[in-house]
């Protein structure tokens, strides 16, 4: 059971650093598309990095649980 509940612990938190790194992502515009400014390249939301490390993801996600204003 302790097992399970391990990996189902590392799992969201793989989910919230994929999720926090795409949100970073977008605010920042660091995936807008190059021909309409407007939309967003999908692509580079599956490859982006928009923070240096996976923590620093974790950490802002845990933290901060309501959308900024």
């Amino acid at each position: 059971m302790v097992v399970l509940l391990a990996i189902l612990v590392c799992w969201l938190a793989a989910s919230l650093v994929n999720a926090e790194n795409q949100r970073h992502a977008l605010m920042t515009k660091q995936c807008q598309d190059r021909v309409f400014k407007e939309e967003v390249d999908k692509m580079c939301l599956l490859t982006v990095r928009s923070r240096e490390h996976w923590w620093q993801h974790l950490g802002y996600g845990l933290g901060h649980l309501t959308p900024e204003k």
